[in-house]
């Protein structure tokens, strides 16, 4: 019992030390740091490392599905929020061409569509403007290394 109170004495005291630790890792000069790059304000990517997705939407997750297998990896992911529609495409416009995906096709309207593709990877995304809340759809496909593959005429 006293070896078992010790543990949890050890574990709350890092658990402590863990919650006093600054938020912000810039040393220096702190307003020179962008408020979307705070820990507040952090966007995040989800299934795809290079597709970001504004902290305002929330995943849908009885909405959405990942497959990945050896040749390639695809996604369905779904995510609703009360944003304006106007600065989501924007959002996904400007931050798709920084992770270097080139747009290769948009339609704006009450449902808009993006398209985006890289080297080995295509992305659509699908903006629902509803009543109360937007609806984001992202379909994404990557295709994987095919070196492992032998040719068809073996």
């Amino acid at each position: 019992m006293r070896m078992f109170s010790r543990f949890v004495a050890v574990l709350f005291i890092l658990a402590l030390l863990g919650a006093c630790t600054p938020k912000s890792t810039s040393s220096g000069d702190s307003g020179s740091e962008p408020a979307s790059q705070s820990y507040e304000n952090l966007n995040f990517y989800y299934d795809f490392d290079d597709i970001l997705i504004p902290k305002e939407l929330d995943f849908q997750p009885d909405e959405s599905h990942t497959l990945d297998n050896k040749k390639f990896r695809a996604g369905i992911m779904r995510f609703t929020g009360r944003v304006d529609i106007q600065d989501l495409i924007q959002f996904f416009i400007n931050n798709m061409a920084k992770d270097n995906w080139e747009r290769t096709a948009t339609i704006k309207g009450k449902v808009s569509v993006l398209s985006f593709e890289k080297f080995n990877k295509s992305c659509v995304i699908k903006v629902d403007d509803t009543f109360a809340k937007a609806t984001v759809t992202i379909i994404a496909v990557e295709t994987k290394d095919g070196s492992s593959e032998t040719s068809l005429g073996k």
